[in-house]
């Protein structure tokens, strides 16, 4: 009975990103995007019900994968596709986008099945993927004539280079707190402190530059390791 609580809330995730793809598909791009933040807060809240129930299940891990790759994987590559077959460039070349729905895809059926993902990530996450393309939906299509100067193959171009970095061997960062003392938590709570000051000086766009952040923070670590 209480496997269902987390289940429940990781369907509620799926239905978000059901709806996005609708919304996406009706011209209602920043509609969509929004769904996609409802997903991710119920992708974060399933796995924190699981952990405080005590109802962690396989059912439950292959059902939140499942989940992802809609709200996560195939939305953000729709809101990607719309957005391209919008602006202009090489006809047909839109359908390249779909190359993040993929990626997505077999980056969770990996990450179903590694052990080392434990305590961190390897390749970008997804729904940080997808909250990075749901932000900057939201800015291209809400900002007058911020559509202006975009082209279909610069959207490839970075539809490439996310789905290179959700497949990629580069070490990302993790937060689950063991603890919420600062010890030991310095740098997250540093980065989360950093991550309000975007949100509320730039919204919507701050998203984008917190996910960029993440990046960043990751691939600078690993350079470091690997300079030691």
């Amino acid at each position: 009975m209480r496997a269902a609580i987390p289940n429940a809330i990781t369907l509620t995730n799926l239905l978000f990103g059901c709806i996005g793809i609708s919304l996406a598909a009706w011209g209602d791009l920043p509609g969509a995007a929004r769904m996609l933040y409802l997903a991710a807060l119920m992708d974060f809240l399933d796995g924190f019900a699981a952990r405080a129930l005590n109802a962690q299940s396989a059912i439950g891990k292959d059902l939140d994968s499942l989940s992802d790759v809609v709200s996560f994987g195939v939305l953000p590559a729709f809101l990607l596709f719309q957005l391209a077959a919008s602006v202009p460039g090489i006809e047909y070349t839109e359908y390249g986008v779909f190359i993040v729905a993929l990626a997505s895809a077999l980056r969770l059926a990996r990450f179903n099945h590694d052990t080392r993902q434990t305590d961190g990530f390897i390749g970008l996450p997804t729904p940080a993927n997808g909250i990075l393309i749901a932000s900057l939906t939201i800015y291209f299509t809400s900002t007058a004539g911020s559509l202006d100067g975009l082209r279909k193959e610069y959207l490839l171009a970075a539809s490439a280079l996310l789905s290179y970095l959700l497949l990629s061997p580069i070490p990302m960062v993790a937060f689950k707190f063991k603890s919420f003392g600062w010890a030991g938590n310095q740098a997250r709570y540093l980065f989360l402190l950093f991550s309000a000051v975007l949100l509320l000086w730039y919204s919507y766009l701050g998203l984008a530059f917190v996910i960029l952040a993440y990046i960043s923070w990751s691939v600078i670590g690993l350079l470091t390791n690997r300079a030691k």
